[in-house]
């Protein structure tokens, strides 16, 4: 939440958009493990365990009532995300706040998840407004191996290095972009 409030206090947001491929999963095996082992659940471990806590949480805190919204669509997260940045800007927002993030992913789950897949917390937040500067085109692809960054990290590192075109290979796309 401290990604999104940082940008909050700093800039005129419009709307937000929490993205996250695996949410609070780090609350929910406390509260599976609980119930295992038959100790008390914790009220707060249940409260913030759904994936729309973290924005909902932020608006919050921020005392402003500002659209708000969160998804999670797998290996795609950040790119969904971005579409859905897109379709707020069009809808008349002028500045969407979006922060795609994961929490650190707990042992019990590591040998079910791709090796290559980051199992550390991260956040991203961004401040989107409309503009003409990037361009994204998708191809099909055939599902490849999970890359060692998640989209969001690859993205910032590609603009970072003001990288005139990359490539982020989601489950069943390539998200080609380019500068205009």
């Amino acid at each position: 939440m401290s990604a999104g409030w940082r940008c909050l206090r700093r800039h005129r947001i419009d709307a937000v958009l929490y993205t996250s491929r695996h949410g609070e999963l780090e609350r929910n095996y406390r509260i599976l493990h609980a119930l295992a082992t038959e100790q008390a659940l914790s009220p707060t471990d249940f409260a913030l365990s759904v994936h729309n806590s973290a924005v909902g949480n932020l608006t919050i805190a921020a005392q402003r009532p500002i659209v708000s919204s969160s998804l999670s669509a797998g290996r795609d997260t950040f790119q969904q995300g971005l579409c859905e940045a897109i379709c707020l800007l069009q809808a008349g927002y002028q500045r969407v706040l979006m922060v795609d993030f994961d929490g650190h992913l707990p042992e019990f789950y590591h040998p079910y998840l791709p090796p290559a897949m980051p199992t550390w917390p991260y956040a991203l937040a961004l401040v989107i407004e409309a503009g003409e500067e990037w361009r994204c085109s998708t191809q099909r692809a055939a599902p490849g191996e999970e890359a060692e960054l998640p989209q969001s990290l690859q993205f910032l590192r590609h603009y970072l290095q003001q990288s005139p075109a990359f490539t982020l290979t989601g489950e069943r796309l390539q998200w080609q972009w380019s500068r205009s």
